[in-house]
């Protein structure tokens, strides 16, 4: 058998000697350009931004440090309740240390501005969008942390988010983290990095304006660390610390609106820093970038045994200038191809919720390897996966929303392609792919920080527990040890109706359509590290394996294997009835959204919904009286006016005057048209010449409106009285059939039929009538009369 081998060996090598000889005599070809499969990574943000270290190279075990340390930092309380962010700059503008951008004027703003302290817009009207902070363009602005003695703060990296930090005391910092770009709240992520502070030196930081009623801060959650010099002589990577951590409601209200009188939420945290010039950075959870997603795809598509079952397109281009990718993942051959199920997966609609990232890398890591589950995997599906859909978001530190300033997790219902075009896009191409086969498992990955483990969000036709809506769900918490069932929920809600979850669910007819979510903390109370979320989307799919084998029996010979989905069911059929409670965000979408006059003045008017273009409608209406001409001789002016109407006016009644107010007339001239007359076949319609009516004496809109209304009516009675005998029309209605009475004392008093012929034989079609009457009668032409 070797010696087989070794022969078709030689004659393989033999036979490629040959060939390479024959391509040897030909002509040199023409140069090709290469094939590239790689993806520049080229991140756009709204400013400038620091590159950040090569975070999570390796996924190592790390010991979590005790929460119960004590700290000798004296806690500095305020007592004055009705205080803002503005108040708390004005009060404390000395002790600042550190503002994103060096030059901005934080100061209280004027009374017409209607920004809010930590907000900036980016108005995409021009062709590159340019950001404001309080009227002022940011693109001049330094990006350079203040000078410091002491530590020096900096976020001026990708997702990063510190807006300002203030020195309340020694050791003592407040933090003020930025608000979502375009919106005037969503305050919950948290990115930011430390230097300067010497070794064994504990510093306290308050974080000031958290948006969540509720944390797992106060269950034992810790923010995540990572130490430059820890990485460098140990090769630490992002773990847990920090000790004496609480969350508790702020003393300032928010700025939307101050009659609620609603509060912030403040984060209070200690650690202790361990390296002597250390650079220490500090996330709410462990973040994974736009960066950190190219740079993955970048080394699967470098992999040759990869890239054979990967294919990448760019879906679209985002509001930022960043791409969103659409995956393709399956195998390469051709057999049973027509056959194979669809799979959908999307991750991070919402930016400040690294974990679907890390969850969506398993699931690709997995799904492209040499396991077997993965190439049967791929021999039975196709995946169709959107590794990241709000890129804008990522890159510019934002916690829930797109530069558009909306939830995309919202958007799902009616999209609009230029504002949310990363979901117009995925609703649509995941639309065409259900067309082209059958989709199987739709699953959206999201982060939780309120609840413990991993659970889903399903959704079902009725409230029972033995459904098949379900039987996923349970059979991922089987495999998944760090899936928590009695977790999960399986309603529709109205608050969620537009989320991806939903609107996928009903107008794809999909049983399996899931929102994943991974706990910020843990399970049990134990942090969740890197490589748990990793292991999570792995366990995804092993389950989805068994669901295939499940559902193909029919073409593998696997009949006598038992049916998982009714085991599923049985089991199912056990458990006892869950209300399916839930606890969700907090957080309306009205309240941290701008409103619809400074939305107006941000976007395109094609973005605008109706309400808003009705808004557009009224700001321009405005801005023209702003430029009218001034008041001199406004009382000769109107006074004059007024005259030249009434003469001429179309009434012969001098007592009908028009009304007056005090409000500013208009310049501009108008035409009002004469009534319209009824083409007569046999005499030439005359045209009145148009009545010229100065619109500056117009000064109530509606008033003068109804006074010509008036005006017009009483012409046309007098005109039709002079012309046409006294008729009386009036309408009565029968079980079916309107039917018309007419009684005219010209006319003959016999009964009979009366239509448009004789009427114009006996002369009244000749007379001027209304348009409107002249419609009826024609309408009514064959019909019964009285006379």
């Amino acid at each position: 058998m070797n010696s087989n081998n070794n022969y078709n060996n030689d004659s393989s090598s033999e036979d490629d000697l040959q060939v390479y000889e024959t391509l040897t005599k030909l002509a040199p070809p023409n140069e090709l350009l290469p094939r590239k499969l790689t993806i520049d990574i080229d991140v756009k943000s709204l400013y400038p931004l620091k590159p950040l270290p090569q975070f999570c190279k390796t996924y190592t075990t790390f010991i979590e440090e005790s929460s119960q340390r004590e700290c000798s930092i004296p806690d500095v309380q305020v007592t004055d309740e009705n205080r803002t962010l503005l108040d708390y700059y004005e009060e404390n503008k000395q002790n600042l240390v550190y503002k994103r951008f060096d030059q901005l004027d934080l100061g209280k703003r004027t009374s017409n501005d209607r920004t809010y302290f930590a907000s900036l817009l980016a108005n995409f009207k021009r062709a590159h969008p340019r950001v404001f902070f309080r009227g002022e363009a940011l693109f001049d602005q330094k990006l350079t942390p203040c000078p410091s003695n002491s530590i020096q703060f900096d976020s001026n990296f990708e997702s990063g988010n510190l807006f300002c930090a203030f020195k309340k005391a020694e050791n003592v910092y407040d933090l003020i983290i930025q608000n979502d770009i375009n919106t005037r709240g969503n305050t919950q992520w948290f990115f930011f990095s430390v230097t300067g502070a010497k070794a064994g030196q504990t510093i306290q930081f308050n974080i000031l304006n958290h948006l969540k009623t509720g944390s797992l801060f106060n269950e034992g959650l810790q923010p995540a660390v990572y130490s430059v010099k820890e990485n460098q002589l140990v090769g630490t990577e992002w773990c847990r610390d920090g000790f004496n951590i609480s969350y508790f409601k702020s003393v300032f209200m928010k700025e939307y609106p101050l009659s609620l009188k609603k509060k912030y939420y403040q984060l209070r945290f200690h650690y202790t820093f361990k390296h002597e010039g250390d650079k220490v950075y500090f996330a709410h959870s462990y973040p994974y970038t736009y960066t950190n997603l190219l740079e993955f795809l970048n080394t699967q598509l470098e992999d040759q045994e990869r890239n054979q079952y990967l294919s990448r397109k760019v879906l679209c281009t985002t509001l930022g200038g960043n791409t969103c990718e659409v995956l393709t993942i399956t195998s390469n051959s051709l057999q049973r191809r027509a056959f194979r199920k669809g799979v959908v997966f999307l991750a991070r609609q919402h930016p400040g919720e690294p974990q679907g990232s890390y969850v969506m890398q398993g699931i690709i890591d997995f799904l492209t390897s040499n396991n077997p589950q993965a190439e049967y995997l791929r021999q039975n599906c196709i995946f169709k996966i959107f590794p990241m859909m709000n890129s804008d978001g990522v890159v510019n530190g934002n916690y829930r929303c797109g530069l558009e300033g909306s939830d995309l997790n919202r958007r799902w219902k009616k999209p609009n392609k230029y504002l949310h075009p990363s979901v117009y896009y995925a609703k649509k191409y995941v639309k065409g792919f259900s067309k082209e086969r059958q989709i199987l498992l739709v699953v959206d990955l999201h982060g939780h920080s309120r609840k413990q483990s991993s659970f889903v969000y399903g959704c079902a036709y009725s409230s029972q527990v033995k459904t098949i809506e379900r039987v996923f769900a349970l059979l991922m918490s089987k495999v998944n040890p760090f899936m928590d069932y009695s977790s999960c929920t399986f309603r529709v809600e109205s608050a969620k109706d537009k989320t991806a979850r939903i609107q996928l669910w009903r107008e794809l007819k999909i049983n399996w359509v899931y929102t994943y979510e991974c706990s910020f903390y843990g399970q049990q109370k134990r942090h969740y590290q890197i490589k748990d979320y990793l292991n999570c989307g792995v366990s995804i799919c092993n389950a989805l394996s068994q669901i295939v084998k499940d559902t193909t029996k029919e073409f593998t010979n696997q009949a006598n294997q038992p049916d998982i989905q009714q085991q599923m069911l049985e089991e199912l059929g056990k458990m006892p009835q869950t209300d399916d409670l839930d606890i969700g965000s907090d957080s309306s979408q009205s309240e941290a959204e701008l409103s619809d006059d400074e939305l107006v003045q941000l976007f395109q008017p094609k973005t605008y919904s109706i309400k808003q273009k009705n808004r557009s409608k009224q700001q321009e209406t405005n801005n023209k009286k702003k430029f009218q001409q001034p008041n001199s001789n406004l009382k000769s002016t109107i006074a004059s006016q007024k005259a030249s109407i009434l003469q001429e006016s179309p009434s012969k009644n001098s007592d009908q005057k028009p009304p007056m107010s005090s409000q500013k007339p208009k310049n501009p001239l108008y035409r009002i048209q004469a009534p319209q007359r009824v083409r007569q076949p046999d005499q030439v319609k005359q045209v009145e010449p148009p009545l010229m009516v100065d619109k500056s004496v117009q000064t109530d809109d509606w008033m003068y409106r109804q006074w010509l209304i008036q005006m017009g009516k009483l012409k046309k009675q007098q005109e039709f009285q002079s012309i046409t005998p006294t008729r009386n029309i009036y309408k009565s209605s029968s079980q079916s059939v309107t039917r018309f009475v007419v009684k005219n004392s010209t006319m003959k008093n016999d009964r009979g039929r009366v239509d448009s012929i004789s009427l114009m034989a006996s002369g009244l079609q000749n007379k001027l009538i209304s348009s409107s009457r002249q419609r009826q009668m024609m309408r009514y032409s064959g019909s019964n009369f009285m006379s």
